[in-house]
């Protein structure tokens, strides 16, 4: 009997990233059914592919391990004789832990060159039809074709998760139907602003009779601010964990945001999503899966995309890809108005 192939894949960040990456690891499984897939990511972000059907085993790495431990950790590795190990992130990280791996490692080429151009002259060299997904898809070595399917990204919340996240929301005063918004980003520049989230969850909860549950970090300053406008709002900012939010976010009937983890995250739980982009945009890996899901987006823009992740400056005195969505463009991507 031959023996089931051994795989490894590496993805190490950040939440979007890793979720775009259940596309290919869906036409690893289809390629290799009774294959024996390793995940390796960084430990924070590991509780997100709990159960994912596709991952046999996953290794979480603590963001502080020293170049030492990613060497011997790739030494494990090369002990291991896997069949196919694919780089599906790229990175130094990445790199150090390949370094000690005789074996070919299947590498993504990320599209550096073409968004330099993009970001720096305004000179746009993708093709129409560019996806994130399509990208990991193209470094896939044999088992993948032009023209072959992309599935879509999935994420797998358990029936008892979902359970007790709507026992919590409904503790919390929040009816069964309700709205996630995830108005934070890590960089200020993809939020849009707090007043206009604000009049959304008000028109959401006077027009469709459609509670609001906020969801972020701790340190996302925008959802308090939110709950200050909107007091039946129920801010969970701080309050979840990963696994509590990918339930909370199971639950609900849509999901408003910009272009961040827990908004591509919704989308692999089936759930529509409505993203507000401004700074980035497609080429930058941002953009909508679902064909109920919406993205509201100033597309005339010649300074847009203007960065990878947000993070550069505005080039303007306002920033007008942000400040020109207005809430009536994003409620009326709402069903049902």
């Amino acid at each position: 009997m031959t023996p089931a192939p051994r795989i490894l894949i590496i993805r190490f960040s950040s939440i979007g990233d890793i979720v775009q990456v259940t596309s290919p690891l869906e036409t690893i499984r289809s390629a290799f059914p009774n294959g024996h897939i390793t995940f390796l990511t960084l430990e924070p972000f590991a509780n997100l592919l709990e159960f994912h059907p596709h991952i046999d085993a996953l290794i979480p790495l603590r963001k502080t391990s020293s170049i030492r431990y990613h060497w011997q950790l790739g030494k494990y590795f090369n002990k291991k004789h896997y069949d196919l190990i694919f780089d599906l992130h790229n990175s130094l990280r990445s790199w150090l832990v390949g370094l000690p791996i005789d074996q070919e490692i299947f590498r993504l080429k990320k599209p550096r060159w073409e968004r330099w151009l993009l970001f720096q002259f305004h000179n746009n060299q993708f093709n129409d039809n560019f996806d994130a997904r399509l990208m990991y898809h193209k470094h896939l070595g044999e088992i993948w074709r032009e023209g072959d399917p992309v599935p879509e990204t999935t994420l797998v919340v358990t029936l008892q998760e979902k359970k007790r996240a709507k026992q919590r929301t409904e503790h919390e005063g929040i009816s069964q139907d309700y709205v996630v918004m995830v108005p934070g980003a890590a960089w200020g520049r993809k939020q849009w602003s707090t007043k206009k989230y604000a009049r959304l969850a008000h028109l959401l909860k006077e027009s469709q009779d459609v509670d609001t549950v906020l969801l972020g970090s701790i340190k996302d300053k925008i959802c308090y601010e939110i709950e200050e406008e909107v007091p039946t709002a129920l801010n969970l900012a701080g309050k979840t964990d990963l696994r509590q939010a990918l339930a909370i976010l199971a639950n609900s009937r849509r999901v408003f945001g910009s272009d961040t983890g827990l908004v591509h995250a919704a989308e692999a739980l089936n759930i529509p999503v409505s993203m507000i982009l401004g700074p980035t945009s497609k080429e930058t890996g941002a953009g909508i899966i679902l064909s109920k899901s919406r993205n509201i987006e100033n597309a005339d823009l010649w300074c847009r995309p203007c960065s990878q992740n947000g993070k550069r400056p505005c080039y303007r005195s306002n920033q007008v890809c942000m400040e020109s969505i207005t809430v009536e463009q994003v409620y009326n991507t709402f069903p049902g108005r």
